[in-house]
């Protein structure tokens, strides 16, 4: 359903709302206001939060701000967990191939404190903290990371997460867990909105086991190359065949009788070809994978699944590997 997934942070992943809520009210009797109920909070509070300051305190500078709400956040016994279903989430990701990444407007230090506290830093590719502006950032991540928009989604809990979302034409989730109730999150008219992520899972399953999608299938691509880990097998090309499969751009009722709206089969079977022979490999492992993810991210397939005999074992017609991408 999805290659890579963005995750805003509080709210999403981490309840931290009681720590935020008593920072921020810490910011404003500072300022003379009055301190804020969770329910006059999560009605009010807007991201970016700069212009909710501005708004509540406008005589403040930033920084200022900032520095108070920091001593706030450090100083307090309040703890924050992580939300019901998310660490399952994300190891439904990691065993998925799905990439993560973090988008959060968390001070990087205290979010890296959180993040690796609550043992979830290995999961993600590449964390974007401090971030003010996500409307102004996610065009930026998406370039870094090569994200492709169609594979993308954002999940988050704020009316600002979906309209950065669909700043890029990328799918916005809105999940219940967070600081906006769903009339608030309803307002910015996300692609799903889902009460946690459990239902997120349930429903990333369900699009999963659907029908299978019309392919493509190149069977018996035959090519030599060197490959085995021993250096004396490796030192000789042998024969390969390759049997792949892949689901095109485009289903073929839409192609229109032309080539642009396919993927070309001999260019492809001649790119694989001198794949392998680029350079020496051990596994067949390695190659298959090489295999599948170069016809996704260099011919524009949605998946590929790649099988590969190797005719080495003297009893046996053959040995195989077989490799999707991205993984299921």
């Amino acid at each position: 359903m999805f290659r890579n997934l963005i995750f805003d942070w509080s709210g999403t992943l981490c309840d931290d709302l009681a720590l935020t809520i008593e920072a921020t009210n810490y910011v404003l009797t500072q300022y003379g206001r009055e301190p804020l109920t969770t329910e006059a909070f999560r009605n009010e509070f807007q991201l970016p939060y700069p212009g909710y300051y501005a708004w509540k305190t406008p005589e403040a500078r930033l920084e200022d701000l900032e520095n108070l709400y920091r001593k706030a956040f450090d100083a307090s016994a309040t703890g924050v967990t992580l939300l019901p279903h998310a660490r399952d989430f994300i190891r439904y990701c990691a065993a998925s191939g799905i990439r993560c990444f973090i988008l959060t407007s968390m001070d990087p230090k205290a979010f890296d404190s959180q993040v690796r506290a609550l043992g979830l830093f290995p999961y993600f590719e590449h964390i974007h903290s401090g971030i003010h502006n996500k409307e102004e950032h996610i065009p930026l991540l998406m370039k870094q990371h090569g994200l492709r928009p169609e594979d993308t989604a954002f999940i988050g809990d704020m009316q600002h997460d979906i309209d950065a979302a669909h700043r890029v034409g990328i799918t916005g989730i809105g999940v219940l867990t967070g600081y906006n109730n769903a009339q608030q999150l309803s307002a910015s008219k996300p692609d799903f909105i889902v009460p946690d992520l459990a239902a997120l899972k349930g429903l990333m399953l369900r699009a999963m086991a659907a029908p299978a999608p019309d392919e493509i299938r190149i069977n018996g691509l035959e090519f030599s190359c060197c490959i085995g880990v021993p250096d004396e097998e490796r030192a000789e090309p042998q024969r390969i065949r390759a049997d792949i499969a892949f689901i095109p751009p485009l289903p073929p009722a839409d192609m229109e009788d032309d080539i642009e709206h396919t993927i070309d089969y001999e260019a492809l079977s001649r790119h694989l070809v001198a794949l392998a022979q680029q350079q020496p490999v051990r596994l067949l492992e390695t190659l298959a994978h090489r295999f599948a993810r170069s016809i996704v991210e260099d011919f524009g397939a949605r998946r590929a699944c790649v099988e590969l005999h190797k005719f080495i074992l003297p009893d046996a017609a053959s040995s195989s590997v077989r490799a999707s991408y991205p993984a299921r």
